[in-house]
């Protein structure tokens, strides 16, 4: 192989490659593509921002899609754009530090808003109501802290620091969990009053020309449902009946909330509470007849063209050849991720996995499939496998409990695009990995027979 640059080795440029498609890594400005073309023209300006730069009251958002399909990319492009025009963005990862995602309640998101909020508008205690709501319920919340220390000997930093000791040991510390909470329910009128009473002055000290406070809490969608016999599930009594908590602050808020609850029977009354639920779309890369769609391709195309270029251009330029040994390979493991951000970059990595130089080989790719491919084998209950073929053949998806479950796990995929006439379209499909697995074959078989 000949190129300009030898600035690696073999194996070191591989390295690099590799690197450059970490799933969970959102893309720099550099690597990032615009993929509204082939997501019915979903831009997050339009969809999320303007409602914000264009009311006068604050706002409260909810927004969702796929995991993995590029949520947090959007949200990042919307803090960039919102800062630019004079907004102050608090934008945090939910599961990172603040929640259990397999056991998370309303008192912990409020929580983690506040942590975030007092740790990066760092007020001085004489002027910050969250640090005097702390402190005049300091031998309540000492224990959640686990700390015997005098809340008024700390400093700024260290009082400030008890915000994030307490959703750390929320996370942390599942035994004491239910406890710790129950002390945090009561007090939450109080602290939604001290939180916006923090609001209000921060907006005065931050400068003349800034134009609100944005909140964005993401990650939210991966918060697992639970309910116990009886009672509401968690989803339910988070969203929809604690929504007037979710939504009491004085500032803009952006919450990111599971998929399953958007496309359920919830999804007015969700409406009700927050307006339209904003959901990003896959990206189309066949039409719903099956055949590929070039647009949708050739973004994929870009995407990895742009990450490629960061390393070598002159190396980018030879994707069909010095990366891939042919736009045929190239194609078929952009088709096999159904559009999904995510899904792309891994097949990418399980296929370098299969070399020791480039190019990276038809073989290699097809290993990388068989291998992704065996998950969804996995995932797949028996009871299921009829299901997905009768959605193969009608491209429409139920609101049902086992068409959600589908959705949830990415086995259903679901897509939009406008006609030339200006009408939407949505339309819904089972993941291009699961297409070849004889099970479904079989139930395909079954459900045209007449």
């Amino acid at each position: 192989m000949t190129r300009s640059s030898q600035k690696f080795t073999e194996q070191e440029l591989l390295t690099e490659i590799y690197s450059a498609f970490e799933p969970f890594q959102p893309p720099t400005p550099e690597t990032y593509v615009d993929c509204q073309e082939v997501r019915g023209r979903w831009n997050v300006m339009r969809e999320l921002g303007n409602k914000i730069t264009r009311s006068k009251k604050p706002t409260c958002q909810i927004y969702t899609g796929h995991r993995g399909v590029g949520k947090s990319t959007e949200l990042l492009r919307l803090k960039q754009a919102l800062e630019q025009q004079k907004y102050f963005v608090v934008y945090f990862a939910a599961d990172d530090e603040d929640i259990e995602p397999n056991d998370t309640e309303y008192a912990d998101i409020l929580f983690a808003c506040t942590r975030h909020l007092v740790q990066e508008i760092k007020l001085e205690k004489e002027k910050n109501p969250l640090l005097q709501w702390m402190e005049s319920r300091w031998q309540s919340l000492k224990d959640l802290a686990l700390t015997e220390i005098a809340f008024d000997g700390l400093s700024l930093e260290g009082q400030i620091s008890q915000f994030a000791k307490i959703t750390t040991n929320l996370r942390a510390v599942p035994d004491k969990r239910r406890e710790m909470r129950q002390k945090i329910n009561t007090f939450t009128p109080s602290l939604v009053a001290a939180l916006n009473e923090f609001i209000q002055v921060a907006q005065k000290t931050l400068p003349a020309d800034c134009r609100g406070i944005v909140i964005m809490a993401d990650n939210l969608d991966r918060i697992a449902e639970t309910q116990s016999e009886g009672e509401l599930s968690n989803y339910d009594e988070i969203y929809l009946n604690r929504s007037e908590i979710l939504r009491g602050l004085d500032c803009h808020v952006i919450y990111t909330v599971p998929i399953s609850m958007v496309y359920s029977e919830r999804a007015t009354r969700l409406e009700d509470n927050y307006d339209k639920p904003d959901v990003l779309p896959m990206v189309m890369l066949r039409n719903r007849d099956g055949s590929p769609n070039p647009t949708g391709l050739q973004k994929f195309r870009e995407l990895i063209y742009k990450r490629i270029a960061q390393i070598d251009p002159d190396l980018a330029n030879g994707l069909d050849s010095q990366v891939f040994d042919s736009s045929e390979t190239l194609e078929q493991l952009c088709l096999m991720s159904g559009g999904h951000m995510r899904n792309l970059m891994q097949l990418i990595q399980r296929a370098i996995d299969w070399i020791d130089q480039l190019p990276i080989t038809a073989e290699a790719v097809q290993n990388s499939i068989e291998e992704a491919r065996e998950t969804y084998r996995n995932t797949v209950l028996d009871s299921q496998w009829e299901i997905l073929a009768h959605v193969s053949e009608s491209k429409q998806a139920g609101n049902n409990e086992q068409h959600l479950r589908l959705l949830l796990n990415r086995c259903l995929l679901r897509y939009r695009y406008y006609d030339d006439k200006g009408k939407l379209h949505c339309w819904d499909d089972i993941h291009p990995l699961i297409e070849e697995i004889e099970q479904f074959q079989a139930a395909l078989t079954r459900i045209r027979q007449p």
